[in-house]
């Protein structure tokens, strides 16, 4: 009987020790995917503009960045302005547009800003629109990643 005991003994200290490292696993798993935004390790693509979703963008060494935005928050809109940082080839440029442009609700509407020359290779535009909506002037933001090539 005492050996009986010994052998329920050892399956438990070996199920402790492996449970405890599983835990020790999903924790520096789930720290890792907490510290590391998913949103940052795409190449290409556009995150932000809740109400004023980007499409279709391009970014072109000779015309920037042309994007369309469409209106889906139920109003037309009144577009004060868009504006945009990028970065690209280790240096930031900025474009604006400060012509109005009235966007009806649930259409779109193209723009094109136009920093200057770009490079070949990585770019990111974190854009900006000041618009009205009838009862207030609101402000959105976006962040646009792409890659120019030659």
């Amino acid at each position: 009987m005492f050996l009986k005991g010994n052998k329920g003994q050892s399956a438990l200290e070996y199920l402790m020790t492996y449970g405890w490292a599983l835990v020790v696993i999903v924790i520096v798993v789930a720290a890792l995917v907490f510290l590391i935004n998913p949103s940052q390790v795409g190449t290409e693509g556009c995150t932000g503009f809740t109400k004023l979703p980007i499409g279709n963008f391009q970014f072109d060494d000779a015309a920037g960045l042309q994007f369309k935005i469409t209106n889906q928050t139920g109003r037309a809109l009144s577009i004060v302005s868009f504006a945009g940082a990028f970065s690209n080839g280790g240096t930031t440029q900025y474009a604006s547009d400060p012509s109005i442009v009235t966007v009806g609700a649930n259409t779109e509407v193209t723009v094109t800003l136009d920093p200057g020359s770009l490079v070949a290779g990585p770019v990111t535009a974190d854009l900006n629109v000041t618009y009205n909506d009838g009862d207030f002037t609101r402000s959105a933001t976006g962040t646009c990643k792409g890659t120019i090539t030659t």
